[in-house]
């Protein structure tokens, strides 16, 4: 009792909420809608699934070293970090998350394991946020939640159709993380092991996620030993989180302290020396994810089409500087006069993660691939805009709820029905309406995806592996392609064959995106040189030798 009257002393009255069960509804019902809302956010991902498969999907390019990394994290090549970063050379994202939690499905099924293994995982990422928002704001909360799901699907189906790609799961989880950040700090604050648990994972898969996540499970931390101190109510949830964030971990620390050059160290410094994007991009970026219509919107061209991110210069930078006004204000006015924690913690979300993402895309290196090469980045300004519009939406619905309680009594005719239970139904039917109208948009925009570019790239691994299968029983062998088509068939290749039993060593450049273990640098193995022609493969192989000799490479950033 004491620890809830500390959670709601700022809130006697909040954001409208519908509730989780009550007398509106039996229980069974409001079980029926909970699970309504759950299987309209794990649609889009079924449906990528069976469309990929519909396709004969294969991993390769950046799938297939995801892969290649995954099987490898249960044998003695563990990566102990993430993904190469285009961002500078021998760079990678912070850690291996992604490839753990895939490392069984891709052993149990080597051709479609890695792609509804990280759709189960988005899937569970999308409930933890829905479970998470339901915890902030009750059945309301829990609809909210998938819509925005829903939204950011819809407006990027390829993270349904490809939820393997490191940006894609990272996004997944970075909604839970802003969703148990609101809960933990409403006063739940057990969802900060929640936090500490999907905040990893999406700081591990992309850097752009690393920032705003750190920040909110620092600040829900901070927030709920506070209110901890203050109720005397324990610190159990404090020791859970620490120790499930040392596991978490563990492997980039490990590189940090045993590799040759520390990735950890090295994100923290900077990508490079050279330029950057510059604090008049992000405060662009920023205005282009909040001011109407917004980047993201459907009627809106997306920054993703557009070369050189041009729409992203015309935007004005000051409107940032007065979103980032605004929602500091309401932050200020929901603890005094309105006194909704829960508004209050939704503005403080906000606010932190608009100004992370302000930092990232200023810190973005302009020299290395060029901006109009990481166009993905605009996967983030979608949660940012919602969050901002919801923040200043729920601050006008809350004023105007609390205008309107103070009434005078008179207004209201003695002896006059209340209309709430018919207000609640139409409020759930109206809301199960929306979900499951924006469900079928983003089922309808996954369905209609045009298939991956790489399509007649991957069509040539299957031949390609089954040559060298032909000319070789499963060992260590040195791989090379005779065209310079593209790393996509290289690694593809790697791990179709990888999969099958062989430790296929490439050249430093294409080693690049699977680590030191798989240079090549004159280690006598077959040598196996693929012909590549249309659709007509050649294998040559020739015994170790002197042929084919390479120089040896450094190691890179360890594995």
């Amino acid at each position: 009792m004491t620890e809830d009257r500390a959670t709601r002393q700022l809130e006697p009255e909040s954001v409208p909420a519908l509730p989780s069960r009550g007398s509106l509804l039996a229980p069974s019902r409001d079980v029926v809608l909970r699970l309504a809302v759950h299987l309209a956010v794990w649609a889009p991902f079924v449906v990528g699934v069976v469309e990929d498969v519909r396709l004969r999907w294969r991993p390769v390019g950046d799938g297939a070293a995801i892969a290649v990394r995954s099987w490898d994290s249960l044998t003695a090549y563990g990566p102990l970090v993430g993904q190469a970063s285009r961002l500078a050379y021998e760079v990678y994202d912070p850690g291996p998350l992604e490839y753990w939690l895939l490392a069984i499905p891709v052993h149990v099924d080597p051709r479609y394991g890695e792609l509804w293994g990280a759709a189960l995982w988005c899937m569970i990422a999308a409930s933890l946020a829905i479970e998470a928002a339901r915890s902030a704001l009750g059945g309301l909360g829990g609809f909210i939640g998938a819509a925005v799901i829903l939204g950011i699907l819809a407006w990027y189906p390829g993270i349904a159709l490809h939820p393997f790609w490191n940006p894609w799961f990272g996004v997944m989880f970075f909604l839970a993380v802003l969703a148990a950040s609101w809960a933990a700090l409403s006063g739940n604050r057990r969802w900060w092991v929640v936090l500490v648990v999907a905040g990893s994972v999406a700081s591990q898969a992309h850097l752009m996620f690393a920032l705003p996540s750190v920040a909110l499970v620092v600040l829900t931390l901070a927030v709920g030993l506070v209110d901890s101190l203050r109720t005397k109510s324990g610190y159990r949830w404090v020791l859970a989180g620490l120790i499930i964030g040392a596991g978490c971990w563990v492997a980039p620390f490990i590189q940090q302290v045993t590799g040759r050059r520390g990735n950890l160290a090295f994100l923290l410094k900077g990508q490079g020396t050279g330029p950057v994007s510059g604090a008049a991009f992000g405060l662009k970026t920023l205005t282009a994810s909040i001011r109407p219509p917004p980047l993201w919107w459907p009627a809106s061209n997306r920054l993703h089409q557009l070369p050189a991110l041009q729409r992203i210069a015309d935007r004005p930078a000051g409107f940032a500087v007065a979103a980032l006004i605004v929602i500091a204000a309401v932050l200020v006015v929901a603890v005094r006069p309105l006194r909704s924690r829960r508004l209050a913690a939704l503005a403080a979300i906000s606010l932190l993660v608009s100004l992370a993402a302000l930092v990232t895309y200023s810190r973005i290196p302009a020299g290395n691939t060029g901006l109009s090469a990481l166009n993905y980045l605009d996967v983030i300004t979608f949660p940012v805009g919602v969050l901002a519009w919801l923040v200043v939406g729920s601050a006008v619905v809350l004023a105007g709820r609390r205008l309107i309680s103070r009434r005078p009594a008179w207004a209201a005719a003695p002896g006059t029905p209340s209309a709430a239970p018919r207000a609640g139904w139409a409020a759930r039917i109206a809301i199960l309406a929306a979900v499951a109208l924006i469900a079928w948009w983003s089922v309808r925009a996954v369905a209609q995806s045009e298939p991956a570019r790489a399509a007649p790239l991957a069509a040539m691994v299957s031949p390609a592996s089954q040559r060298v299968e032909h000319a070789l029983p499963p060992q260590q062998i040195a791989l090379f392609i005779s065209e310079q088509r593209s790393l996509v068939s290289v690694l593809g290749l790697v791990w179709a064959l990888r999969a099958d039993g062989y430790r296929p060593l490439v050249s430093h450049r294409d080693a690049r995106e699977l680590g030191s273990a798989y240079v090549f640098s004159d280690q006598p193995v077959p040598q196996v040189t693929l012909y590549v022609r249309g659709d007509r493969v050649r294998v040559r192989v020739v015994r170790p030798g002197p042929r084919y000799r390479m120089p040896r490479a450094s190691a890179g950033v360890g594995t």
